[in-house]
C-alpha cells in the first residue's frame, strides 16, 4: 500500500489579507479600508493577474454567534486561510474577552490554554503573526495616536479607551511585544485617512515586489496554473496501492502504446494521476511531465485548447518554433509534428485526466486529434469513463490500469487518518459500520461523509447522523444531503433565507469560479457586500466541497455541481437566469480583466446573442479581449453565428466603410479577426489602408507588419497564429 503526498505547493497569484482590530473604536478605519483602499488594491491586483480578497470579521457578527462561542474558531480558521497576509489595527481598547474557550478548540490549538483571559484581538495577533515567524514581511501593524481621543466627543470616549487598569496594562504589553517582534509597525497615525494612505503605500510596495509589472501570466501560464491548482486540490491524504505507481512508472520508462486508467467516477483516478505526476517530476526532473485535467477550467474540455496548450509547453521547454494553426485539420498535423520534434530533444510524459469529458467536436471523442502512433520518447497516460473515448481506446487495444474500489482495510485506514488530521477519531464499532457500507468503497463518497461527520457537533446523535448519510447509496445523493445540511445550518445566519442556494448558484454559473469579493458582492443587499462574518461560517463548512483555484472559488467535484443544478437550477430558464445575473454583474465594468474573461462566456451560456453581438462589436472591448485570448473571441463569434441570424461582418461593416475614424491598432485587430474567420476581402480593404497610413507616418515596423498581413489576406487559405 502506498501513501503519497504531493510535496510541492502551487504558488497562487492570490492575496487574501486578514484584518484584525477591536470593534467599537475602529469603525472609521474599517470604512476607509473597505470602501476606498481595498478596492484600489483589488484593481491594482487585477491588472497584475492577481486575485485580491480581504477578511474583516468585525462586520456582521451576531450576538448568537458570540454567545455560542463561534467567533473565535471562525477567526482562527480564517487566519489560516489568509496566511501569510495580516493587518493589525490597535488604538486604546484591548477588545472583547470571550467568557470561555471551547475545550474542543483548545484541543486543536493547545497554545490557547495559556491565553484564556486574553481578548479575541490579541489571540488573532498571536495566532496570525507573533506565534509564527514565517509571517515576516507579510504582516503590517498600525497603532493609532493616543491623542486621537481628544477628537472624539466626550460622550463617546468610553468606546475608545479602557477604564480597567488591568486591561490597559495588557494592551500596553501587547503593543510592546508587536514593536519588539521586528514586524513592520506604523506608529501614531492620527486619523483614518492617514491610515488608508499608509496601508495603500505598504501594500502597493508589497504587490510591486511580489508581482511586478511584466510578471502577469500569459494565457499559457494561466492555463498551467489552473491545472496545477486542480492537481493540488486532488493531493493530500491518498490511500493507493504501490502497484499503481509501479505500473505508471514502468509505462513512463517504456515504449508501449498509451496507458488508459479506468475506474468508476470518484474512485480516485484524478488523485492517482495528480499524486503520481508530482512523484514523477520529483524523481525525474530531466523529464517533462505535463498534466491536463479536463474539468480544471472552462476551456480545458476543448481538444483544440488542449493541443495548443501542449504545443505551447513543448515549445517553451524545448525551444521549438512552430506555427499553431486555427483550423482543426492543420492543428492535428501540427500537434503530431510538435510531438515528434519534442521527442528528439527529450522525454515527455503527457497525463490527460477525464478523457470522457472532452467536448464532442471535430471527432474529439473519437481521438482524431491524437496521432495514431506516438514517438517512442513521448509517453501518454489517460483516464476515462465508459463512452465513445473508452470505446475507441478499447478498439485500439491500448493497455489499461484499473483503479479498484477501496477494500475494507483501506477504508478503515482512510477513516482513521482523515479524522486524525483534525484530532478526531471514531469508535471501532462506528469505523466498522462505515467501512462495511458498500458505497464507502468510493473514496470521494467516503471523504465527503467523513467531512460531514467531522463538523457534526452532537456526539450523542452521531450514530443517527451516520445512518442519515449512509442512507445515500450514491455520491450524487450524498451531495444532495450535504446541500440540505448547508441550508439547515447557514440559511438563517442573518435572518435571511436561501444563503446556500444564493451562494452555490453563481459558483455553478461562473466560467472559472468567483473570487470571494465577487461572491460577497453578489450575495449582498442594496449595493453593500454580504458581511464577511455571515459568509465565513458557510465557506469554512464547505472547505472540502469547494476549492480555491488561483484565487477563484469553484466546486471540488462535478458531483456537487450536478447536485446544485438539480436542487437550485432545475430548468433551462433558471440556468440562463443565473448566467444573465453574472453577465449583468461583470457588465458593470466590462473592461476589467475578470469581465473580459467572464462576460462574453456568460452571455453565450445565457443565449443572449444580441447582447454578445453588441459587446463584440464594441471596439474597445474587442481590443482588450483579443489581446487576452483571440481564440476565445473567435469562438464567441462562431456561437453567435451558429445560433442566430446575427453576423460578424455586420458588426464591423461600419468600420470597413469608414476605417479612418478608428485607431490603427483597432483596425489591425478587426482585419485579423475578419481574415481568420473567413472574410479576407473585408480584411484586405482595412489592411490596404493601414499600409498607406504607416507609409505616410514613416513607421517602418508598422508598415512591415501591415504589408505582411495584407499579402496574407490577399491570398486564399486559412490563417495561422504564432505562439
Amino acid at each position: 500500500m502506498s501513501d503519497v503526498l504531493a510535496p510541492t505547493h502551487v504558488h497562487q497569484r492570490l492575496i487574501r489579507v486578514f484584518v484584525s482590530s477591536t470593534f467599537r473604536d475602529m469603525g472609521a478605519e474599517r470604512e476607509e479600508l473597505v470602501k476606498k483602499i481595498f478596492p484600489e488594491l483589488r484593481k491594482l491586483c487585477e491588472s497584475r493577474g492577481v486575485t485580491w480578497g480581504e477578511v474583516d470579521l468585525r462586520w456582521g457578527v451576531t450576538e448568537e454567534q458570540a454567545a455560542e462561542g463561534k467567533v473565535l474558531p471562525i477567526c482562527l480558521a480564517e487566519i489560516e486561510r489568509s496566511r501569510p497576509y495580516f493587518i493589525g489595527l490597535l488604538g486604546e481598547r484591548y477588545g472583547w474577552v470571550p467568557d470561555a474557550i471551547a475545550s474542543e478548540l483548545v484541543e486543536q490549538e493547545p497554545w490557547l490554554r495559556e491565553h484564556r483571559e486574553d481578548s479575541v484581538t490579541e489571540l488573532e495577533i498571536l495566532h496570525g503573526v507573533l506565534n509564527d515567524p514565517e509571517m515576516a514581511a507579510r504582516a503590517f501593524f498600525y497603532l493609532r495616536d493616543p491623542a486621537y481621543l481628544a477628537t472624539v466627543p466626550e460622550a463617546e470616549r468610553g468606546d475608545y479607551r479602557e477604564s480597567d487598569s488591568a486591561r490597559t496594562a495588557k494592551l500596553a504589553a501587547l503593543k510592546q511585544r508587536i514593536r519588539d517582534s521586528g514586524f513592520p509597525v506604523r506608529e501614531d497615525y492620527p486619523n483614518s485617512k492617514t491610515l488608508g494612505a499608509l496601508v495603500l503605500a505598504d501594500f502597493m510596495a508589497m504587490i510591486d515586489a511580489l508581482f511586478p509589472v511584466g510578471s502577469e501570466p500569459d494565457p499559457l501560464e494561466r492555463q498551467a496554473g489552473e491545472h496545477e491548482s486542480f492537481a493540488a486540490s486532488r493531493a493530500g491524504i491518498y490511500i493507493g496501492r504501490q502497484d499503481y505507481f509501479e505500473r505508471l512508472d514502468a509505462h513512463a520508462a517504456g515504449e508501449e502504446p498509451p496507458l488508459v486508467v479506468l475506474g468508476e467516477s470518484g474512485c480516485g483516478k484524478s488523485a492517482l494521476l495528480a499524486n503520481w505526476a508530482v512523484s514523477r517530476r520529483t524523481a525525474h526532473p530531466e523529464e517533462l511531465v505535463l498534466g491536463h485535467f479536463i474539468g480544471a477550467s472552462a476551456q480545458s474540455s476543448d481538444w483544440q485548447t488542449m493541443c495548443r496548450r501542449f504545443m505551447g509547453e513543448l515549445g517553451r521547454r524545448f525551444e521549438i518554433e512552430a506555427e499553431i494553426p486555427d483550423q482543426p485539420d492543420e492543428l492535428r498535423l501540427a500537434f503530431a509534428n510538435s510531438l515528434s520534434m519534442a521527442a528528439a530533444r527529450g522525454r515527455t510524459i503527457l497525463v490527460i485526466d477525464a478523457l470522457n469529458q472532452l467536448e464532442d467536436r471535430e471527432g474529439a471523442a473519437d481521438l482524431l486529434w491524437l496521432p495514431p502512433l506516438l514517438p517512442a520518447n513521448v509517453r501518454l497516460v489517460m483516464s476515462t469513463l465508459p463512452g465513445r473515448s473508452f470505446d475507441e481506446v478499447t478498439k485500439r487495444g491500448w493497455p489499461t490500469l484499473a483503479v479498484e474500489p477501496l477494500q475494507e482495510e483501506e477504508r478503515r485506514e482512510l477513516i482513521e487518518r482523515y479524522l486524525a488530521q483534525y484530532t478526531k477519531r471514531l469508535s471501532t464499532e462506528r469505523v466498522e459500520h462505515i467501512a462495511s457500507a458498500p458505497q464507502a468503497a468510493n473514496p470521494l463518497y467516503l471523504r465527503a461523509l467523513l467531512e460531514e461527520l467531522r463538523i457534526f457537533g452532537s456526539y450523542e446523535k452521531l450514530d443517527e447522523r451516520i445512518d442519515h448519510y449512509l442512507a445515500a447509496q450514491t455520491v450524487d445523493f450524498l451531495y444532495e444531503k450535504i446541500l440540505e445540511r448547508y441550508e439547515e445550518d447557514y440559511d438563517y445566519e442573518d435572518g435571511r433565507t436561501g444563503l446556500a442556494r444564493d451562494a452555490m448558484s453563481p459558483i455553478w454559473a461562473a466560467r472559472r469560479g468567483l473570487s470571494e469579493a465577487e461572491l460577497l458582492d453578489l450575495l449582498g443587499k442594496e449595493g453593500e457586500p454580504l458581511p464577511r462574518a455571515i459568509w465565513s461560517p458557510l465557506y469554512l463548512a464547505t472547505e472540502q466541497s469547494l476549492v480555491n483555484r488561483a484565487g477563484l472559488v469553484t466546486f471540488f467535484h462535478d458531483y456537487l455541481r450536478r447536485a446544485v443544478q438539480k436542487r437550485y437550477l432545475p430548468s433551462e430558464e433558471a440556468r440562463e437566469s443565473a448566467h444573465l445575473r453574472l453577465a449583468d454583474y461583470f457588465g458593470n465594468d466590462r473592461l476589467a480583466p475578470r469581465a473580459i474573461d467572464e462576460l462574453p462566456w456568460q452571455l453565450a451560456q445565457a443565449r443572449s446573442w444580441q447582447r454578445l453581438f453588441d459587446l463584440l462589436a464594441d471596439l474597445e472591448f474587442l481590443k482588450a479581449a483579443w489581446q487576452g485570448d483571440g481564440l476565445a473571441v473567435k469562438a464567441c463569434w462562431a456561437r453567435v453565428e451558429e445560433n442566430s441570424e446575427l453576423r460578424l461582418t455586420d458588426a464591423y461593416r461600419p468600420i470597413v466603410a469608414e476605417p479612418t475614424d478608428h485607431t490603427p491598432s483597432a483596425l489591425y485587430i478587426v482585419s485579423r479577426l475578419l481574415d481568420e474567420t473567413g472574410h479576407p476581402s473585408e480584411a484586405l480593404e482595412i489592411r490596404a489602408l493601414l499600409v498607406k497610413f504607416f507609409r505616410v507616418l514613416g513607421d517602418r515596423a508598422g508598415l512591415s507588419t501591415a504589408s505582411v498581413a495584407k499579402r496574407r489576406a490577399s491570398r486564399p487559405g486559412a490563417s495561422s497564429t504564432r505562439r
